[in-house]
């Protein structure tokens, strides 16, 4: 089986009580309770998070009960995350049962009642996203921090779906293939794997009353030539944070400690000259090579970036290694080198849980304290970053540690979010006019001026999951 970066835990944001218009408000009675039921809806599926209501200032909070029990393993992943007066529940959550009633209790002695409603999928005027694998853990975060600052349960909420399954680790290519229901009244899809399978996905989406059922795709490359373009009817890619590549291996390897561009592509187009590390500096043994999936924005970028076309007939590249999980077993070689993103090398390592056992395959991998990553695991296993042309990948110690700025810039990145092309808006991000292409107005959360670009909230969860915030987050191309 293969692994799954997938992850719950982190700091708990203040909490904001969403409405919910078209759910029941009864209360399910709760022993010792001294306040009215809340109402959180959650669609089932995508990882996100939700928070309580509020204890009184100066208390703390802690899990009560809760009826049923909140799940938690094979069949779904959520975990209730307490810190000071408030309470989170964060992971993704299964479409049974459909409602939980929940206690908070503080430190006072009261309790809290909290009713979550379990949606089949989200509703229709919800932003939702798919696609690329690098970006699935931020998007997470996004979505929960996000929509804990909307007070209209109406309003346009932020969700994503994950490249890979979070509850089994089944990707578009396992067999069966997952599948996903975008939102709801939409037709069930392979679920998006890869920068690539994320915009073809938006780029073909069906269209429920106006409105996509893929609202945006998470992309880790820039715009390909088969990709739609910049006008009506075709899509923008928008800036949202900085990331790098770099190749990877075991931290006790037959390879040197650093390679160049030249060696890089002498390793992936096969050539005699690059065959066993001993060649290049390093201790003898024969090299493995290995890229993830097809699709993958990561792939795209590396052999870009390394000059190579098509990869030599020694690659190895097989659809159960996904980009950026060093714990896969097929690399548990002293010669293997893979691509791995730095951003996400890093977010694992240092700011997230180690998994509940060395191959990650449990469900779900790990579960983190609030100190760490609500939404990555540490996936890294004993893979270690390596330099190019003498000059490391990353700078900084612990959860200090960041991208090297003087790292070779053929090996950096910008990550997008890709949007449908708006020839009424300024920056073609859909707005909020009547019949805006998507049917979603994406301004607020993507735009300049929006969450994601505006908000500190966002800028630390861009740290924090590895990345560089960037002066052009917004800009379109």
């Amino acid at each position: 089986m293969r692994n799954v970066r997938f992850a719950i835990a982190g700091a708990v944001a203040a909490a904001t009580a969403l409405s919910m218009v078209g759910f029941s408000t009864a209360a399910q009675a709760q022993p010792h309770s001294s306040a009215a039921t809340a109402i959180k809806p959650v669609p089932a599926g995508p990882a996100t998070a939700i928070s309580m209501t509020k204890c009184p200032s100066g208390t703390k909070a802690s899990l009560g009960s809760s009826t049923p029990a909140l799940p938690n393993g094979a069949t779904g992943a959520v975990f209730p995350l307490a810190n000071k007066n408030s309470l989170k529940l964060v992971g993704a959550w299964p479409p049974s049962p459909t409602s939980y009633a929940v206690t908070v209790k503080c430190s006072n002695g009261s309790t809290l009642n909290v009713k979550v409603n379990v949606q089949s999928a989200p509703v229709l005027n919800s932003a939702v996203g798919v696609g690329s694998d690098t970006i699935t853990p931020l998007l997470d975060q996004f979505s929960g921090d996000y929509n804990a600052t909307l007070t209209s349960g109406t309003a346009t909420h932020l969700f994503s779906w994950d490249a890979v399954n979070p509850d089994n680790g089944q990707t578009s290519a396992s067999i069966p293939p997952s599948m996903i229901t975008p939102k709801q009244g939409c037709n069930s899809i392979n679920r998006p794997n890869g920068s690539g399978a994320g915009i073809g996905a938006l780029a073909t989406t069906q269209v429920v009353s106006g409105t996509n059922c893929v609202s945006f795709a998470r992309s880790s490359r820039p715009r390909g030539g088969s990709d739609p373009a910049f006008k009506p009817g075709g899509v923008a890619f928008v800036n949202l944070a900085g990331d790098a590549v770099t190749w990877s291996t075991q931290s006790v390897t037959n390879a040197p400690a650093s390679l160049t561009v030249a060696q890089l592509n002498a390793i992936y187009t096969c050539s005699s000259t690059a065959t066993n590390w001993s060649q290049l500096g390093g201790k003898s043994g024969t090299i493995q090579p290995f890229l993830p999936q097809s699709g993958s924005g990561t792939l795209s970028v590396w052999l870009t970036a390394i000059g190579v076309t098509t990869p030599g007939p020694c690659v190895s590249q097989p659809a159960t290694l996904e980009e950026n999980e060093g714990v896969n077993a097929l690399l548990q070689s002293p010669n293997a080198i893979f691509p791995y993103s730095i951003g996400d090398w890093i977010a694992q390592h240092f700011h997230s849980a180690t998994c509940s056992n060395a191959s990650c395959s449990a469900f779900p991998p790990c579960a983190p304290s609030t100190a760490k990553n609500q939404f990555s695991c540490n996936l890294t296993g004993t893979m270690v970053v390596k330099q190019i042309a003498g000059v490391p990948p990353t700078t900084g110690t612990g959860t200090s540690t960041v991208i090297n700025s003087a790292f070779p810039s053929a090996f950096d990145r910008t990550l997008f979010d890709v949007v449908p092309f708006d020839p009424n808006t300024a920056d073609h991000i859909p707005g909020s006019e009547a019949g805006a292409p998507g049917g979603v107005n994406l301004e607020p959360i993507f735009g300049a001026s929006g969450w994601v670009c505006t908000s500190a909230q966002a800028k630390t969860d861009i740290k924090n999951y590895g990345f560089v915030p960037i002066g052009t987050c917004g800009a379109t191309s």
